[in-house]
């Protein structure tokens, strides 16, 4: 078969410009990725705190503070019960159970008075981050959601799934972003609370029995 000339200029033609276009793909460069880094803590801003009567006479000992496997430096977002997805471009400056740890220090012994246990037998306090995301739908939310466990040497004395939920409010000027970590880091603070509520509860039920005491041998 011959090519007619038309059809031959035509066919160069077409493998010209696919060449020059697969030359500008390989030759091109994607804009790199820049993340933005985040952090739920308020740098030099304090809270109001008034540590219970009596909290300085109760001892316990903050064990391990952990997180799901799933919570790394990237933040996380659900558009359902059962996906969750990751902002690549949005990160935290370190894993969210570390906030949590330090939350915990800051507001159970310098805030409500209690006495930190580093050695020895004490009420020891583990807690795990299960979830610590923002969810797109229906409604844009953020949820912290912590299992919880306070034990001595012999029985657990409470456990507990918390749930901690916030809204997402942008203000005026602000951006979406900034507004999810905003929430995410009043979820965080209240979840503290709430377990430094039931901590002080269950401590001052059962106080800390006198050195020299034991089975048989209660404390004056």
């Amino acid at each position: 078969t011959v090519s007619s000339p038309g059809t031959l200029g035509g066919a160069l033609l077409l493998a010209a410009l696919a060449t020059t276009t697969l030359g500008c793909a390989l030759t091109s460069k994607s804009e790199p990725l820049a993340p933005r880094y985040f952090s739920p803590e308020r740098g030099g801003e304090g809270d109001a705190a008034g540590a219970p009567v009596n909290a300085s006479a109760l001892e316990l000992r903050l064990g391990r503070v952990t997180g799901a496997s799933y919570l790394d430096e990237r933040l996380v977002y659900r558009d359902s019960r059962y996906e969750l997805g990751y902002y690549q471009e949005r990160r935290w400056t370190e894993e969210p159970a570390r906030y949590l740890a330090r939350r915990l220090a800051r507001v159970l012994f310098e805030q409500r008075g209690i006495r930190q246990v580093v050695g020895g037998a004490a009420p020891t306090l583990e807690v795990e981050l299960t979830a610590f995301e923002e969810i797109r739908a229906p409604s844009p939310i953020v949820r912290v959601g912590v299992v919880v466990k306070l034990h001595d040497q012999r029985v657990v004395r409470w456990a507990e799934t918390l749930t901690v939920e916030q809204p997402i409010v942008v203000k005026a000027g602000g951006d979406l972003p900034d507004a999810t970590v905003e929430a995410l880091a009043a979820a965080l603070r209240g979840a503290v609370d709430r377990i430094a509520d039931r901590v002080l509860l269950e401590l001052a039920a059962s106080p800390p029995a006198e050195p020299g005491a034991g089975p048989g041998r209660p404390g004056r």
